[in-house]
């Protein structure tokens, strides 16, 4: 009778480990239900913080990949030290490659400008003293008349 009430609840969750973050780990198997239906098994995780405070990491990658089904096997906390440690040391080879690459950029921007400051400047830049040549006079005083408009020419 009791296995009877068992299936109708639904069976009982196995442990399978827990985390260095203090997050515990279950498996629910495959099982067959009264009406002969197959249930498929699950995998499931219990945070020891609330649902609503989780964020991105509060699960380790390899734990995650097990709830997935993306691997068969739980991982070890061996395994799990092993990649966090390979994780830290790319992190910080890469923060020695993005700080070299900043000192070249600043020797190298250091350079364009040492380079540009003996270049004398070229002759469209130069600035002009002389009238400008038009046919129109202008004026900005107070008696300025504007030329007559004659159609089709072009000014």
């Amino acid at each position: 009778m009791f296995n009877r009430i068992r299936a109708l609840i639904g069976p009982a969750k196995k442990f399978v480990g827990v985390d260095h973050l203090g997050n515990k780990y279950y498996e629910i198997p495959e099982r067959t239900t009264i009406l002969g239906t197959k249930r498929k098994g699950r995998r499931l995780a219990e945070s020891p913080t609330a649902t609503m405070d989780y964020e991105l990491g509060d699960i380790p990658l390899e734990w995650e990949a097990w709830i997935r089904g993306r691997r068969k096997d739980p991982p070890t906390d061996a395994e799990i030290m092993k990649n966090e440690k390979m994780m830290l040391l790319k992190q910080q080879r890469g923060k020695e490659v993005e700080e070299r690459d900043m000192e070249r950029q600043q020797q190298e921007y250091d350079g364009l400008l040492a380079y540009f400051s003996y270049l004398s400047t070229s002759h469209a830049s130069a600035p002009s003293y002389e009238k400008p040549d038009t046919e129109h006079e202008s004026s900005t005083g107070g008696s300025f008349q504007p030329s007559a408009w004659v159609p089709g020419k072009k000014s």
